[in-house]
């Protein structure tokens, strides 16, 4: 059943703070939301945002990039810094025992205000809030209804979608299943939530249709991330259809908006704009401005 505007918000690690900052404005110039869905770490930006709380979302962001994105620390570094008052110790990281390279614990921090009472606060909003989750086990990828689960289960699916490849590992919830997150899993996601909303507005945090990034390095980690981006711009360019956005946005990472952001005439969106991989607090305050500059230049458009 079709309700009213639903949004989607859709970033892992870093290019949630260019979602934050977009949808915070759009919320700040009357926007609201019946239902929404959320990918990747956007997902948490898509909660606050249906909860009437976009503003606070833009402001965790802000505090990112003030402290140096302590939530993208990779976990080795923790380990170091935690090893750092004993004399001659050394940290040797087994790699078929490590569950991700960032800190889980860090995501784990960053989560918690929405650890109590979202599933009530949802249900008293008469607001909808979904998560996208691949079972590891079976491999199968759902639309999570957070409105529908306990305040435990919904915090074990909003960290789970939260995680992603090349970032955190699979989340093991209390259930004690395997589960993960990331914007990749757009490619084989189920359409049927288009018929949620009358109308859409699509929060992306990476270029939609992809660009090419010719200066990616073999690194595996960030080649995975590069394959998950393209995956996921490719798939919202399908969801342009299903999900009736003449009716409402698309917002995402354009080539002169960089430029303008930045300031500067040779900014290079392909090469510059972050793969999801990446932590610099600075980043995340100019990826917060950018968001922030993208839904102005939309809505004004849309006004004209």
């Amino acid at each position: 059943m079709r309700t009213g505007r639903g949004l989607a918000v859709l970033g892992d690690g870093l290019q949630a703070a260019f979602t934050a900052g977009a949808v915070a404005e759009l919320a700040q110039r009357g926007r609201s939301w019946d239902v929404a869905v959320g990918a990747g770490l956007g997902a948490q930006v898509a909660v606050l945002a249906v909860l009437g709380e976009a503003g606070e979302a833009a402001r965790r962001w802000q505090r990112q990039g003030e402290h140096g994105c302590p939530l993208l620390v990779p976990l080795a570094e923790e380990v170091r810094r935690r090893l750092a008052g004993l004399e001659g110790a050394l940290a040797m990281l087994d790699p078929w025992r490590l569950s991700g390279w960032l800190d889980p614990a860090a995501l784990a921090e960053h989560l918690a205000p929405e650890a109590a009472g979202v599933p009530m606060r949802l249900r008293q909003s008469g607001a909808r809030a979904f998560v996208l989750i691949q079972e590891v086990e079976s491999g199968r990828v759902i639309w999570e209804e957070l409105t529908r689960l306990d305040p435990i289960s919904a915090l074990d699916a909003l960290t789970a979608a939260c995680t992603f490849p090349g970032g955190w590992g699979p989340h093991q919830g209390e259930a004690g299943l395997w589960r993960w997150g990331g914007v990749g899993l757009l490619a084989g996601a189920p359409l049927e939530i288009a018929g949620l909303a009358d109308a859409w507005d699509i929060v992306c945090g990476f270029p939609v249709p992809p660009v090419g990034r010719e200066w990616v390095s073999p690194s595996l980690v960030e080649q995975v991330q590069r394959r998950d981006e393209a995956l996921a711009a490719r798939a919202v360019a399908g969801w342009v259809t299903a999900m009736a956005p003449a009716e409402g946005m698309i917002i995402a990472p354009e080539a002169e908006l960089w430029r303008q952001v930045e300031n500067r005439p040779d900014a290079e969106l392909n090469v510059e704009y972050p793969l999801a991989a990446e932590r610099n607090g600075e980043l995340a305050t100019r990826l917060l401005a950018a968001g922030t500059a993208a839904a102005i230049e939309h809505i004004g458009s849309s006004e004209e």
